[in-house]
Parts: structure tokens; sequence; C-alpha cells
């Protein structure tokens, strides 16, 4: 069996370690675009504040692959899929044949058309070359710019904030995170992030860069010009799914997949950021591009390519960060319409929304549901119980789970009484 996989990131290894442990004699290749072998891309926002060394970022080494019997073609990205000859096309030209093929090619970070983006100190934070070409740039006591208030641009602030810059966001939404949190639980982040020293201007965008040999400043909306040393992108990402138009591979915003993440075509799978997969808390298929979505897709993945039926129970969008010290945990659906409800908490069609908040104490917990069912929630704060509370998103609870999380004594020993 030849098995093929695209993508050297925490959905495609972690497919090539379930593969061989299913079948010990197949032949096993991984094309990935950068030129290394396996490394944690979501520490590369500490790599950047010098909070995680260099070789602290490695998850595994070449000879990890040649222990488990992998060919690994690094620097090679697919440019064609035809799903009719089993073939995929490299941009160097070759072709590989493939009996059973994984597209865990993830996503590449959105990038901004505007005067001066191709600027030199303009840049986006998604891989370890992008951290370390940020670092040439950002000098301690510089001015650095993040364009974007998400997950993407948050961690990148944080980073060039430990390395000592003074940080500018400007975000075009009303409020930080606003993927991630709702307007309560943005308040307090947004309150500890300027109280430790960040500028940031919501409700704003960037519409030119300035500078010769490098950028100097950016050019607001409302008409302000702010000084920059140094600007990094974190507009959230897009799929990397170009590549595969013509193969007959169903894709929506993502590759559209089915409990076995198998695609619309037999023998062909797809895993990690890449995947448009069934969202337990909405109950449709979604993208949830987080880390560890990634690594249980593509275990499941592996093991139904290799012929161990595995279905996937599906994933929801988790979170967790700690932003300028303070802890952020939240899951599943954190804002639901609003119609309706009351500040006690009253329904919202279906849903019904809990919450407890000391904004002196930074501390804020909220659960939201839908009939008995655990749809979302959020955690600011201490991080006490949050994580297994977490866990219980798409399951049915009891009343005496949700005063406990609130108020902080929630274990997970207490789901087993």
């Amino acid at each position: 069996m030849r098995y093929l996989i695209l993508g050297n990131s925490a959905a495609g290894v972690t497919a090539a370690g379930a593969i061989r442990r299913v079948d010990p004699s197949g032949e096993i290749t991984i094309v990935g675009d950068e030129p290394y072998p396996y490394y944690a891309r979501v520490l590369t926002s500490y790599y950047l504040g010098g909070l995680v060394t260099r070789d602290g970022l490695w998850l595994a080494d070449e000879n990890w692959y040649r222990r488990q019997g992998i060919r690994l073609l690094t620097g090679r990205r697919a440019v064609a899929v035809d799903g009719a000859s089993r073939r995929v096309g490299l941009d160097d030209g070759r072709e590989i044949p493939f009996d059973r093929l994984l597209v865990a090619t993830g996503a590449a970070p959105q990038q901004i058309n505007i005067p001066g983006s191709n600027l030199p100190g303009v840049f986006t934070l998604r891989t370890l070359d992008d951290a370390a070409a940020i670092r040439k740039f950002a000098r301690p006591g510089g001015r650095a710019l993040v364009v974007g208030g998400g997950l993407v641009g948050i961690k990148a602030a944080e980073g060039l904030h430990a390395r000592g810059l003074n940080v500018r966001l400007v975000v075009s939404s009303a409020r930080l995170l606003s993927q991630v949190l709702d307007e309560t639980g943005a308040e307090l982040v947004h309150r500890v992030m300027t109280d430790a020293g960040f500028t940031i201007h919501l409700q704003e965008d960037v519409v030119a860069l300035e500078g010769r040999e490098k950028v100097t400043a950016a050019v607001l909306r409302s008409g302000v010009t702010v000084p920059a040393d140094v600007v990094v992108v974190g507009k959230g990402v897009q799929p990397n799914v170009a590549f595969l138009e013509g193969s007959g591979i169903e894709v929506d915003r993502g590759i559209l997949v089915d409990e076995y993440l198998g695609t619309s075509i037999q023998g062909v799978y797809a895993a990690g950021d890449v995947a448009q997969a069934y969202d337990y808390a909405r109950k449709e298929r979604r993208i949830n591009a987080i880390w560890g979505n990634a690594v249980e897709q593509g275990r499941l993945a592996g093991f139904n390519m290799a012929g161990r039926r595995t279905p996937y129970r599906g994933g929801i969008g988790r979170n967790s960060l700690v932003v300028n010290g303070l802890g952020v945990i939240s899951g599943g659906i954190v804002d639901p319409p609003r119609e309706g409800q009351d500040k006690s908490g009253a329904s919202d069609g279906d849903y019904y929304v809990v919450s407890r908040v000391d904004k002196k104490r930074l501390y804020y917990r909220k659960a939201v549901l839908k009939g008995r069912r655990l749809v979302g929630m959020v955690a600011i704060g201490p991080p006490e119980g949050a994580g297994g509370f977490q866990s219980l998103i798409g399951r049915e609870v009891k009343e005496e789970y949700i005063v406990s999380f609130l108020d902080g004594s929630f274990t997970w020993a207490m789901v087993g009484r």
C-alpha cells in the first residue's frame, strides 16, 4: 500500500504515525513545503518573544522519519491532484502515485493588499522562518504594529511585547478576539493589555504603509499616521485548497469530509486546518483550525487510511491562551444570538446563557446551553476546572456542574459521581 501525505505538521505527521501502527510495511511519503522536520508551529510566537529557543520547537528529527520508514520530501509543494490516475503533481515537476492520500496542507495567512504592503519589515507570522525574519527587525525599544485582533494578532503582539517592543494593534472589529470571546470577555482582555502598555485601535483599519528602504509608518482609515519599525499582519488564515481545483475533491471553505475524514473521492482523506469536519457544538461541518483538532483528525485519518475504520466524533473551536498573565479559555458557541436575552440569563431561542463576572478581580465565567446541552463556555482569570468543563461541550450537563463552574469549584471527578 502506498500512502501519500501532503503536509508535514500536526495532522500529517500524526497520521503517518497512526498508519505505521496499523500497517508496518506500507510505503509512506510525506511532502512538506518547509525545509524542516516536524516542529511546533503553535510556539512560533513564543520563539519570537524569546520565551522558547529554536531548539525547543522541534517535535521530531530526521532520525524519527528514518526509524518509522517514512520518506520525507521537504521544501516541496503539491500543485495538482488527479483522483482518476491516483497521482499528485509537485512544484518541481515530479508526479507521485498513491493508493491512499491525505491532504493535510493546513492554511496560509491572509495578506493585506494596500500600498506599501510589500515593503521590507512587513510580515505574517505562521512559520519558523516568519518568526526568525521578524526577530531581525523587532529590536527591543522599537515600534511594532500588529494588524488584526484575533488569535494570530494577539499572539504576535504578545511575542513582540515580550521582546521589548512598544506594540500597537489596529483592529477592524469592535472588540479584541471577536471570534473567541463575547463582549464582556473581550473587555477584560482589552483592559489588561492597555494596562500593560499596548496601544489598541478598535474599528480601525490600515489603508497604507509608508517607507522607502523599509516600513516606517502606517496610515489609518481615520487619517492618523502612526510610526512603525515592524508590521505583523494577523488577519487570520485561509485553507490551502487552491491546488485542488479540477481534482474532483469537494471543497466549500475547506475540504468537506465525512465521519471517517474521507473526502468525495474514495481513498482520499483530509485533516487539520484544511478540513471542514463535523462540529458537535454547532452540529454542522466547520473548520476549527486548532492544533489539538489537527492531531486528533490526523490520528483517525491515519487509522482509516490503513484500514482500521474509526469514526471521528467531531471537534469544536477550543482556545486557551495567556494574555499578559491573564488566563483565557473558551470553546464552542461563546456569543449566541442576543434577541430576547435579559441580564439575569434568559432564552435566546433555544439558547440559555448563565454567567458570573467580577471585573475588579478580572474574573469571568459563562456557560452557553441549548436545552440541557452545553454548547459553549468562557473562563477568564484563574483556570481551575475550566479545561474540564470545556470538555463537556456537546453533552447534557447537570445544573450543579454549571454552578460549580461559575464559582470555580468544578472538577472532572464530579462527572463520575
